[in-house]
C-alpha cells in the first residue's frame, strides 16, 4: 500500500448536502431545547413552551427514523458551543451541562458500538439513513467477516 492509497483510506468520507442540512437541523433542535431550559429558568413559560414545541415538531418531522443521528448532532453541538463559551462565562450550571453532554455523548457512542459493532466512521452515511439501514449494513459486514474467517481461519496474514 503506497502513501496515496493510505491517505485515501484514512481520510473521512465527505458529507452530502442532505447530511449537512441534517446536522444543522440537529444543532438547531439542541439550541431550541437549551433556550427552553433557559426560558423556564427565567419564568418565561410561553417562550419556553413555543421553543419546546418547535423542537419536538422538527425532531419528529426530520429525524423520524434517525434517532441516533439526532442525539449525536444535538449533543455534539451543545458540547462544542458550550465548551467554547464556558471559559468566558463559568458557572456551575454550565459545568454541569458540559459534563452531562460529554457523558451522554460517550454513552451514546458506546451504546451504538455495542449495537452495531461492525460499523466504523467509514459508514457515516448509514447513520443519516436510519436505524434499519445501520442494522442492514452491520449484518452485511458481519457476514463478510464470517466468510473471510471461513476462507482464512488462521487470519489474513497467513497465506496457504
Amino acid at each position: 500500500m503506497d502513501a496515496k492509497e493510505l491517505s485515501e483510506f484514512l481520510t473521512p468520507p465527505k458529507m452530502t448536502t442532505r447530511e449537512i442540512l441534517l446536522v444543522f437541523t440537529g444543532a438547531a433542535i439542541a439550541l431550541l431545547l437549551v433556550a427552553t431550559g433557559t426560558s423556564f429558568f427565567r419564568h418565561d413559560y410561553r417562550y419556553g413552551i413555543w421553543c419546546f414545541l418547535v423542537a419536538i415538531v422538527l425532531g419528529f418531522v426530520v429525524f423520524r427514523k434517525r434517532r441516533l443521528a439526532l442525539v449525536i448532532t444535538s449533543l455534539g453541538s451543545i458540547l462544542a458551543l458550550g465548551s467554547l463559551g464556558f471559559p468566558f462565562h463559568p458557572s456551575l450550571v454550565g459545568l454541569l451541562l458540559l459534563l452531562g453532554c460529554a457523558a451522554a455523548f460517550y454513552l451514546t457512542v458506546r451504546w451504538s458500538y455495542e449495537k452495531y459493532p461492525y460499523l466504523s466512521y467509514k459508514h457515516m452515511h448509514t447513520v443519516f439513513e436510519g436505524e434499519a439501514a445501520m442494522a442492514a449494513e452491520n449484518a452485511r459486514i458481519e457476514a463478510e467477516a464470517r466468510e473471510l474467517v471461513k476462507k482464512r481461519p488462521y487470519g489474513p496474514w497467513l497465506f496457504r
